[in-house]
């Protein structure tokens, strides 16, 4: 395995938890925030039902004439999200998606698109091309939400059972709790950049949920290994964490960067749904290599801890 960092490198990982707990708080609560104070907004039209286009138009327009345009002719709650330029290299159009609800004076979904064509067309008089449709009732909405917070939860569940006949409940807990850091912080920040969330965001979280515990496990596996070693049975178990992720760091460092360029390459060349999973995957990646440092070995940790003192 190619090493860009020695394998006998002795950072003292666990030695700043107090740092890395601040920092997973802040993230948490901020997340926490946003996920309460936009209420239904941070739903896409997967779950809450409506309509959602995906246009493109002239790059002289801008996400806030848009809008404007939209609720000028009775287009309720408009939300208008730039992507990029098309293709990601001509510069002189750009796609955005455009999500709403109902919209006055039309009924039908072939009034109601050709009213916001009109619209759009009138806030972007050069290039123009109506790209996508999509349709969502309130009632399958709403079924999808549920489904999708049921698989979400459901995945941690599993997780947790594998990993605790695996390792043992320690460990299984610390992977959980850091897969939830996970999924919870990248949803703060994803909201926070304007996307909502859809099914293409709920199929990124479960994504997450694998990819961050998988390299979680193989710092977990290394420290099975490294307990059984008689060279190492004067260790306490911080110093064995703190020296099994210095050896895997290398190997966390290779593995996540070239999944990073592949996600960055889809993000910035993407456009359209594909930018909105692929931003969540971006942020999660980043949140998973920090909580397999810093929010699953201390949680393992402190588990023990109290389990010792306990008995």
């Amino acid at each position: 395995m190619i090493k860009l960092i020695p394998s006998d490198t002795n950072f003292d990982f666990l030695g700043k938890w107090k740092i890395a707990a601040t920092i997973s708080v802040l993230l948490t609560a901020f997340a926490v925030y946003n996920w309460v104070s936009l209420g239904e907004q941070k739903f896409g039209t997967d779950f809450k039902g409506g309509y959602d286009y995906l246009v493109e138009v002239d790059a002289t327009a801008s996400a806030s004439s848009l809008r404007s345009a939209l609720d000028s002719g009775g287009v309720v709650d408009a939300t208008v999200q730039r992507f990029s330029s098309s293709a990601g290299f001509s510069a002189d159009r750009s796609q955005y998606a455009i999500r709403f609800g109902a919209v006055a004076g039309a009924t039908t979904s072939e009034e109601i698109k050709e009213k916001v064509v009109t619209l759009l067309k009138a806030a972007s008089p050069g290039k123009f091309e109506l790209l996508q449709t999509n349709f969502v009732g309130p009632t399958i909405g709403a079924e999808l939400r549920w489904n999708a917070l049921a698989a979400t939860i459901l995945g941690c569940i599993c997780l947790l059972i594998y990993i605790s006949f695996r390792f043992e409940f320690a460990f299984g807990l610390g992977a959980v709790i850091a897969v939830f850091h996970d999924v919870i912080i990248a949803t703060g920040i994803y909201l926070a950049f304007g996307h909502t969330i859809n099914m293409g965001a709920v199929a990124a979280a479960l994504t997450i949920l694998g990819y961050s515990v998988n390299d979680t496990i193989i710092i977990f596996d290394r420290v099975r290994e490294e307990l059984r070693n008689p060279k190492h049975k004067d260790l306490d178990l911080a110093s064995l964490f703190n020296m099994c992720i210095n050896q895997m760091l290398s190997r966390t460092i290779i593995t996540t960067g070239l999944t990073l360029f592949s996600v960055i390459a889809l993000l910035i060349f993407g456009g359209g749904s594909i930018a909105d999973l692929t931003f969540f995957l971006l942020v999660g990646m980043l949140c998973g290599v920090f909580s397999t440092i810093f929010v699953a070995s201390p949680i393992v940790l402190a588990y023990e801890g109290f389990r010792r003192r306990k008995g």
